[in-house]
């Protein structure tokens, strides 16, 4: 029985609850994105962000669509919660991760920081804010009909947007895997 319930709870890891497996990092496709265009809607999606611009109006380009209410709402919370995304990569505990999305190094100097209440928070706001960029991604890819292959073009183009933006001193998973301040 007990080796039934780690079974079950390795394959719900490793089966997780996006679309695309975590675990698999292709290489971006740009084939059939219009490269240019992505990148202008990504710097603009992620300078609003950084703002803290909920209501900010991005206007797709060149076939990019951001116009879907579930893009529009991915964004208001992406920009409502920016300050505490913000702070936590001051810390230095936080950092950007290449595949788009945002990780807590749990190291023991981040336990020793702080709580264990303080640390539950942290990891909803990193499972929300992820959850929220899989929306921005994922419907992006949908909205603008693009292949699914053209899904790792789109997280690492807002990666690379999020990474001009970054202050220095924050840190980020660089092309060989190390995380590195920039």
């Amino acid at each position: 029985m007990r080796n039934m319930t780690i079974a079950l709870a390795l394959v719900l890891a490793l089966a997780g609850c996006n679309t695309a497996n975590p675990f698999v990092r292709l290489a971006p496709d740009y084939s059939e994105v219009p490269k240019e265009a992505l990148e202008e809607v990504a710097l603009a999606v992620e300078e609003a962000v950084a703002r803290g611009d909920r209501e900010a109006v991005i206007e797709g380009r060149d076939g990019i669509v951001l116009d879907t209410p579930e893009i529009r709402q991915a964004l208001r919370v992406r920009a409502a919660r920016y300050e505490v995304v913000r702070d936590l990569l001051d810390t230095g505990h936080l950092y950007e991760g290449a595949s788009g999305t945002i990780y807590i190094e749990r190291t023991s100097a981040y336990k020793k920081a702080y709580s264990g209440s303080q640390r539950d928070r942290h990891a909803m706001v990193v499972q929300e804010e992820n959850k929220s960029r899989w929306t921005l991604y994922e419907g992006i890819v949908r909205a603008s009909n693009l292949s699914p292959r053209a899904l790792s073009a789109v997280q690492e183009t807002f990666f690379q947007a999020r990474l001009s933006l970054m202050k220095p001193g924050q840190r980020y998973e660089d092309p060989s895997g190390a995380i590195v301040s920039k």
